[in-house]
């Protein structure tokens, strides 16, 4: 994006687990729970995280919902009613020029949270566990015959959890010109939606109770073009 800066907001943000949460990653062969959950090295040890993509995408589905439901429009955004995967292809594969006649079409959601070929100006860090401050389970759960709606005999499977406080950050670039409108859904709604906290579902294993959580967003700060040039910042209320 070519857009000239006028502001950048850095969201210090909590996540916090109101029941187990399981963000899968992929099994190491041979052995451990069936189903464990992402984890980085750190040090000398290993720490559950969730990735800023899972957040990212968790906060894309929450506000297209609203979208769905009629409320950005009625809030006075635009909303996109084509098909996004084809106009993605489209795009992509447009020219400068034709990328600029297209982004004319995009809904104020699509250039927030960006689509393939456009970048979004919102950046989300992957979310580490506060102080190290978190405790790991697992839980065994019978296989569910999706025809029979009964369980299936000799089919368990364990499932790793964490429960803890999560701490991760949130970026945006508030940009001139064609953004007016990503703008002001920034400062008119995901903003005071995140100030006042919302409770989400991260991960998977949804159907049995997991991944409820509380986001709340703990301190934010605003940097004009020229405070980010010098490192300064004033806190926002």
């Amino acid at each position: 994006m070519q857009e000239a800066l006028k502001n950048r907001f850095v969201l210090e943000c909590s996540l916090k687990t109101l029941s187990p949460l399981h963000v899968g990653a992929e099994k190491a062969m041979g052995f451990g729970v069936d189903n464990p959950i992402i984890k980085i090295k750190k040090g000398d040890r290993e720490i559950p995280v969730i990735p800023g993509s899972s957040i990212k995408g968790v906060l894309r589905a929450h506000f297209y919902r609203l979208a769905n439901s009629g409320v950005m429009e009625k809030l006075g955004y635009k909303v996109f009613k084509g098909d996004i995967e084809n106009f993605e292809r489209e795009f992509s594969g447009s020219s400068e020029e034709g990328k600029k006649e297209k982004f004319k079409e995009l809904g104020t959601l699509e250039k927030f949270f960006g689509i393939s070929g456009l970048a979004s100006p919102l950046r989300i860090t992957d979310a580490e566990p506060e102080n190290n401050n978190y405790s790991l389970g697992t839980r065994t759960h019978v296989k569910i015959d999706p025809k029979k709606d009964r369980a299936e005999r000799n089919r368990l499977f364990s499932v790793e959890f964490v429960v803890g406080t999560f701490k991760f950050k949130i970026v945006f670039d508030e940009l001139a010109s064609d953004y007016d409108d990503v703008n002001r859904f920034f400062h008119e709604v995901f903003y005071p939606s995140l100030k006042n906290g919302l409770e989400l579902h991260f991960g998977g294993m949804k159907s049995r109770g997991y991944g409820l959580c509380g986001l709340k967003i703990e301190k934010a700060l605003r940097f004009s073009a020229q405070g980010l040039a010098l490192g300064k910042a004033e806190q926002m209320g």
